[in-house]
């Protein structure tokens, strides 16, 4: 009987699912212990080095090798809970391989990285009790482990970092700064999040100029063996959502220019997309140089709306090179993007997402290099299927309001809020932002847009 709770132990080996359910340490049993079967020599060693609480504990499918050993069955329950749930949802429609395999794996193989991942296991099954309205204690039970437990992984992650400067443990401070940036988004401090990513871009930045060749982000391959090309990919697209800020409120987020500095620039748009993530890799590699500039420029011509005048020759000639090949792009991929639709496969959401990024980028090309009231009617257009494009994904089940990975409608909303003409499309656009709320995406905060669409729309 595990007295606390009163729930009754149903001694199931390796572990009571009663107990894991309610995230505590079974007392119907050796904790953790595991009488039969073959346990290898190396797994022993490890047990024997921790102290009477800690006990040898199996993942819940197979997934070797494995040399983590949790302190408790408590940090067994979160991680499960993070591998098996917290993970997919942060992971959204499009980054499951980065935390499903690299983050997961590596947390099974260092103790700094498991602590990490409980504690936003234990977090995020907080933030799911509070959505489910179960009864406060529990939830102040598992966001109190999680706060506790968090606070011990980042020293053990500094200590780890101190103790070994490699390879290894750069590999080691790069996901762990995932798994905070993940934590302060669930937990709703984005100051302190983008606080901590901006140390981490600038260790990418390092690893990166140290590297021999640039990164192809098009094909999704590392310049580096001692990194994944998940995880590389990982931080372009955080410093280009960084960089990309600007639009949206006064505080500035310089990022490391990553994109311009270190992905490689001869590729081509193919003829035709076989899938969403060939796809996806491509618009970025397209968006990723020219972001910084298109964001600052939209940013400055927003309060010299209608018509701001021309923008200089350097810029004009990036921004025509963009738009052909967003032109490319999109011929590319309105074939798959079709039978998609039309079979209602599971990438339904993510092709419409990736259709939502793209019209985004082309609206604020659009936007900034518009010099005549003219050009007002194609960019209501754009604005109206946008926004139309963005309530279909925010209209699926599994589009959650929380943090999410990577951006999705909530840069392109905003966008139309700061290129439409058309009131009545803003107005739109602003009513789906407050209705997602308190989504993120990536560095993009819902409750952040709609400040800013309220804004723009006092301008008019």
């Amino acid at each position: 009987m595990y007295r606390i709770r009163r729930v009754k132990c149903d001694e199931g080996k390796p572990l009571c699912a009663r107990c894991l359910k309610f995230g505590a340490d079974c007392e119907g049993y050796e904790s953790g212990g595991r009488r039969d079967g073959p346990i290898t020599s190396s797994m022993k060693e490890a047990s024997s080095r921790k102290d009477n609480r800690q006990a040898l504990l199996l993942p819940s499918f197979a997934r070797l090798p494995f040399t983590v050993v949790f302190h408790d069955n408590r940090q067994y329950s979160y991680f499960l809970y993070f591998q098996e749930r917290a993970a997919l949802e942060i992971a959204g429609a499009f980054d499951r391989n980065l935390w499903n395999h690299v983050i997961i794996r590596d947390s099974w193989n260092e103790q700094s990285l498991c602590r990490l991942a409980a504690s936003l296991g234990a977090l995020c099954k907080a933030r799911g009790a509070k959505a489910l309205n179960l009864p406060k204690e529990e939830i102040d039970s598992h966001e109190q482990y999680a706060l506790q437990q968090y606070g011990r992984a980042l020293k053990s992650v500094q200590a780890k970092i101190s103790a070994n400067q490699s390879r290894d443990t750069t590999r080691i401070a790069l996901i762990a700064s995932l798994l905070i940036y993940g934590f302060e988004n669930v937990y709703g401090d984005l100051a302190l999040a983008l606080e901590h990513l901006e140390g981490a871009l600038q260790l990418m930045h390092k690893q990166l100029a140290q590297a021999r060749r640039h990164y192809d982000h098009s094909e999704n391959k590392s310049p580096t063996s001692s990194l994944d090309d998940d995880l590389v990919a990982a931080f372009f697209r955080l410093d280009s959502g960084l960089l990309s800020r600007d639009v949206l409120d006064d505080r500035e987020y310089f990022g490391s220019r990553l994109g311009i500095n270190y992905l490689q620039k001869n590729w081509s748009v193919p003829k035709r997309f076989s899938t969403v993530s060939e796809a996806r890799n491509c618009l970025e590699s397209i968006q990723f140089p020219t972001i910084p500039n298109l964001s600052r420029d939209l940013a400055i011509q927003i309060n010299k709306w209608p018509w701001p005048g021309s923008i200089d020759e350097n810029s004009r000639d990036l921004y025509t090179t963009m738009s052909s090949q967003l032109h490319q792009w999109r011929v590319a991929f309105m074939p798959l993007y079709t039978e998609i639709i039309t079979l209602h496969t599971s990438d339904s959401i993510a092709a419409t997402t990736l259709r939502v990024r793209a019209l985004s980028t082309e609206l604020a090309l659009q936007r900034v290099c518009s010099t005549e009231p003219s050009s007002s009617h194609l960019l209501n257009t754009m604005s109206h299927e946008l926004v139309d494009l963005s309530k279909f994904v925010a209209a699926d089940p599994s589009f959650v309001k929380s943090f999410v990975w990577d951006c999705g409608i909530v840069p392109g909303l905003s966008i139309v809020m700061a290129s439409c003409t058309d009131m009545y499309v803003q107005k739109e656009a602003l009513q789906l932002l407050k209705q997602i709320v308190p989504r993120r995406e990536g560095v993009w905060d819902s409750l952040t847009a709609v400040k800013f669409g309220q804004r723009c729309l006092q301008l008019e």
